[in-house]
């Protein structure tokens, strides 16, 4: 059976940088929610254009979008799993990827949690808008959006993860590298 990890938190917690860690290190397939969304707004399809009607106001996407999104994911993962980057972000999303890793005999493992601090989001995004350039990232209202969205959908999902037993929470604000050694202790 493989496995699926998350990697979950607010923006610009780090979830790309461990995410990239552990494709690396242990050969998961990696799929990267925010990086699947920009590429399809790029490519300028009826989805893309119109998941970007939501990233533009900071707001979550649509589970009928969002399935349209993942729907092939079970073909992306390789015998040793798939590692999520920034999804599921709602419980009726986790219950949809659930539903799918069990059509493709996949099953999550944890659930990370890179907990940081709103001061610490805003200035993080505020220096990776200066680097990358991302639009997403320049609009302090959709910032805050994005940040609100997180809180609003974080208490059920966390307790879901929770519950089963999967949930694992990590100190976001530590260093990249023990960050990556917490991780790698459920690997």
């Amino acid at each position: 059976m493989g496995k699926i990890i998350h990697l979950y938190g607010l923006p610009a917690c780090g979830k790309t940088t461990q995410a990239d860690n552990v494709v690396r290190d242990y050969g998961f397939a990696q799929f990267g929610m925010g990086d699947r969304l920009r590429d399809e707004i790029k490519s300028g399809s009826d989805l893309g254009q119109e998941i970007k009607k939501y990233v533009d106001d900071g707001v979550l996407i649509p589970d009928e979008l969002m399935m349209q999104i993942i729907e092939n994911v079970g073909e992306q993962a390789k015998d040793s799993g798939i590692i999520f980057d920034g999804f599921p972000r709602m419980l009726s999303q986790a219950k949809m990827l659930e539903k799918i890793g069990a059509e493709h005999n996949l099953q999550t493992v944890a659930f990370f949690y890179l907990k940081i601090s709103e001061a610490e989001v805003i200035k993080r995004i505020t220096e990776r808008a200066e680097i990358q350039g991302r639009a997403d990232d320049k609009d302090p209202a959709v910032i805050q959006n994005r940040i609100n969205e997180f809180k609003r959908e974080s208490v059920p999902l966390l307790e879901y993860y929770k519950n089963n037993g999967l949930l694992v929470e990590i100190d976001g604000e530590m260093g990249k590298e023990k960050i990556y050694e917490e991780i790698k202790k459920y690997l």
